[in-house]
């Protein structure tokens, strides 16, 4: 054994994680698709859910850090 050897995580690992991450991040903005659709028919105001489309750009982002991450190969 080589005490000077560092463990890492391994890739597979970390590329499962960030999957996960990406399909949890992917479901809620599913979730919240009603949204947009309600503010398109005139039935609730982007002031009215404000909180939520910050929190959908954020998630958007991150899935986007994500696919960027996975596409160098972590």
């Amino acid at each position: 054994m080589n005490p000077d050897k560092v463990l890492t995580k391994h890739p597979l690992e970390e590329k499962t994680k960030l999957l996960v991450e990406k399909e949890t991040l992917e479901q809620w903005l599913k979730d919240h698709d009603y949204i947009g659709t309600k503010i398109a028919t005139g039935r609730a105001t982007v002031e009215e859910y404000a909180t939520e489309i910050a929190e959908m750009t954020v998630k958007a982002n991150r899935i986007n850090e994500i696919d960027e991450e996975l596409k160098k190969g972590l």
